[in-house]
């Protein structure tokens, strides 16, 4: 009885391991899909936001536009923090304002990326696809082909 409880609990903790993503998966979701660095952009309010590395915050002003953003170093509670603010002025974002982080810590802004939240949502609709077809042992399904440019031309 006892080594079956010792083996029921390491089956569980493995489990857990197993389930866990990597440290580095968040950024590693949205980096592909952010585009060259930018000065500022226009903020509200904060719709949502994702801590996505250690000095790196994914800001979501609406749920249609999405922000990475990278802030100075020593920013030592953002990974851990339930709650951030951001300083605009006149609503706006640029490399001059900071993430406020807690109660306590203001971070930099040192780079700021714009988001491709089409392109994304695409991604994720694709994985979620794939893993689906996993489950019930069905081959993966063919990517989307994306669209030729306007000036490509149909060879005939």
């Amino acid at each position: 009885m006892k080594n079956t409880l010792r083996v029921l609990a390491v089956a569980v903790l493995l489990a857990g391991c197993a389930a866990q993503r990597p440290a580095n998966a968040p950024m590693d979701e949205y980096l592909p899909f952010a585009g060259p660095p930018i000065d500022s952009f226009h903020f509200w309010h904060l719709y949502s936001w994702e801590p996505v590395g250690p000095y790196q915050v994914v800001l979501w002003p609406t749920p249609w536009e999405a922000y990475f953003v990278t802030v100075a170093q020593p920013c030592t509670d953002l990974g851990w923090t339930n709650r951030i603010g951001v300083t605009s002025t006149v609503n706006t974002v640029s490399h001059f304002e900071s993430i406020l982080v807690g109660h306590h810590e203001r971070c930099l802004i040192t780079e700021i990326r714009a988001i491709d939240t089409k392109r994304l949502t695409a991604a994720r609709k694709q994985r979620a696809t794939e893993r689906e077809a996993a489950k019930r042992g069905l081959p993966p399904p063919s990517p989307v082909a994306p669209a030729p440019p306007a000036s490509a031309t149909i060879p005939t």
